[in-house]
């Protein structure tokens, strides 16, 4: 199986995450499709998304919906799948305004939203079931993409990026990932437009100082539910992974400046850079079950 860019739809949560976790296909897929632009409690993100989004530099589809603000409700590292997504409830230092029942309504609205622009579609890229660094609105969004490929048959790739945060869930997908594509090279130039607009606009949501790996790979991924069994990888196959650092706090939580600050001050006490992708690495399934 190849993923044809050309003749694929890339469907992404929020913006800005095309530029951070699939920058090597924004400017050549078919069609970009971006679910979010209000976040509850931000009015100047909200106005932000919208401004980018009408300035963006191709053709985006938006939804135009309304995050439920679910960043950090679930249980990380080893939250609960469910059918819409991940289990949620209020934690300490999730996001002002988050609303779980919100959260669980909107996988229904993602399916019924998208639904009649992906009919036709041969190829769609979205987030992967472990939500790349661990955002819950990725996981969502990739259970309703899921559930329309049911429907539609599509191809269906998600990219190859995890952190820490999702490594755990990560593993129990394993078995559902098909031979990935080779290291496509990151448009680094695109990549740098899309965030110095977001910037300009006052939405972009990491850190500043985010560097893109060279390269990065996407996932052909085999259908599966939440609970059921997976069957694990063959012994010794190895999977590239670009990992990721997450920042100590979600950027939109705390104001720009103020977030930069406080990832610096923590990067020089645990002596890392925070925020920056690393290339791509291979983790190796050594026939445990995950």
């Amino acid at each position: 199986m190849q993923l044809d860019p050309a003749d694929a739809v890339l469907v992404m949560a929020h913006p800005d995450d095309e530029a951070l976790w699939a920058s090597s296909l924004v400017g050549r897929v078919g069609r970009l499709v971006l679910a979010y632009e209000a976040l509850p409690g931000r009015p100047d993100i909200t106005a932000g998304r919208q401004a980018a989004l009408a300035r963006f530099p191709r053709q985006v589809e938006s939804l135009r919906l309304a995050e439920s603000a679910a960043f950090g409700a679930a249980a990380w590292p080893d939250p609960v799948e469910t059918p819409d997504g991940l289990a949620v409830e209020a934690r300490p230092g999730t996001m002002a305004g988050f609303d779980p029942a919100a959260y669980r309504a909107g996988f229904a609205t993602l399916v019924a939203r998208l639904r009649p622009l992906l009919a036709g579609a041969r190829t769609v890229v979205t987030h992967a079931p472990w939500g790349e660094y661990g955002h819950e609105d990725h996981v969502q969004l990739c259970r309703a993409v899921e559930a329309l490929r049911a429907e539609a048959g599509f191809a269906l790739w998600v990219p190859g990026h995890a952190s820490a945060r999702s490594f755990a869930l990560m593993q129990r997908h394993l078995g559902r990932l098909g031979t990935p594509t080779p290291p496509m090279p990151t448009d680094r130039g695109l990549a740098a437009t899309l965030a110095a607009l977001y910037r300009e606009t006052g939405c972009w949501t990491w850190v500043d100082d985010h560097a893109w790996p060279e390269t990065e790979v996407f996932y052909p991924l085999l259908p599966g539910q939440p609970g059921q069994a997976v069957t694990p990888p063959a012994p010794g196959r190895s999977f590239p992974v670009t990992l990721v650092t997450l920042p100590a706090t979600r950027p939109p939580a705390l104001p720009r400046g103020r977030l930069a600050r406080l990832a610096a001050g923590l990067g020089r006490r645990i002596g890392r850079r925070i925020g920056s992708a690393s290339a791509a690495h291979p983790v190796r399934h050594c026939g445990r079950g995950s």
